[in-house]
């Protein structure tokens, strides 16, 4: 199904006897065995393993048992898998998979992260993997920006609709939360009237509650919440092999419908693998 492997797997081949002729004279043969039993056309920090950075996003991605869970945690097994690479997953909070990134101790992070032309500016992304509307929760199964324009509103600090929200409620009628989690506990004390998350995170918080999930509605007053960001894979502005990589077999995943039924199972909506051309926030 992927005769590129046949190319790979030649090469691998060849790297293979090339290392055992200068295993004799080589400092570094360990290494050399752990490169050779992969086929991975680019470097990573450690030869044979690909470190990946993994935030606690349910459903999209966690770690559970040192395997990484979500569609984010099968698209990039799968990736790996396709190189011969083993997984080593580090745990890591949002605001640190940047830096990590930067600094040097993972080769990518993941976590449904949207490309956006500030991240543009000290990280490289890979081809789109899945869209991430905003989706309102509320007790009546509203969607429209006017629905809930005289409401109590909460959302979530950061999020890149924050602003235009905000230009259409007023300061007093927004109240911004740290987490999800956070913005949960006040919608079901009543504190506030509705909230405004990811449209899958919030699917996967409420579906078994009295509270409705619905896309929101197009509106050029919230064109960040409407117009949905495409989530990526992160990775250095110094790999651009690794890039070109990541984006060779997410293009088959896409065709195969691989990444549609990861969300599926997932629990979203798999629709969402229908991301459109590329494209930054």
């Amino acid at each position: 199904m992927r005769p590129r492997n046949t190319i790979r797997t030649l090469a691998a081949a060849a790297v293979a006897v090339l290392a055992v002729g200068l295993a004799g004279c080589s400092a570094n043969s360990s290494e050399a065995d752990a490169a050779a039993a992969s086929d991975a056309p680019f470097t990573t920090i450690t030869a044979g393993k690909l470190t990946v950075g993994v935030p606690t996003f349910p459903p999209f991605v966690g770690i559970e048992d040192g395997a990484i869970t979500g569609p984010d945690g099968e698209i990039i097994t799968e990736i790996a898998a396709e190189y011969g690479l083993e997984i080593e997953a580090v745990p890591y909070e949002f605001s640190a998979l940047i830096p990590a990134i930067q600094q040097g101790r993972v080769d990518v992070a993941i976590g449904s992260i949207f490309r956006t032309a500030e991240r543009a500016k000290v990280v490289d992304f890979s081809d789109p993997l899945y869209i991430e509307p905003g989706g309102v929760i509320s007790a009546d199964g509203i969607d429209s920006v006017d629905d809930f324009a005289d409401a109590k509103v909460g959302t979530i600090q950061g999020y890149n609709w924050v602003d235009d929200v905000q230009s259409v409620l007023g300061d007093n009628k927004l109240t911004l939360y740290a987490s999800s989690a956070e913005l949960q506990k006040d919608l079901e004390a009543g504190r506030i009237d509705v909230g405004i998350d990811s449209y899958g995170t919030a699917q996967y918080l409420y579906k078994d509650s009295d509270f409705q999930v619905k896309k929101l509605a197009a509106d050029n007053r919230i064109a960040a919440a409407t117009n949905p960001g495409q989530t990526a894979i992160l990775l250095s502005k110094d790999n651009a092999d690794l890039r070109d990589a990541l984006d060779d077999v997410i293009a088959e995943l896409h065709e195969n419908g691989f990444i549609a039924d990861a969300l599926e199972r997932a629990g979203l909506d798999p629709t969402a693998a229908e991301t459109g051309e590329p494209r930054v926030l």
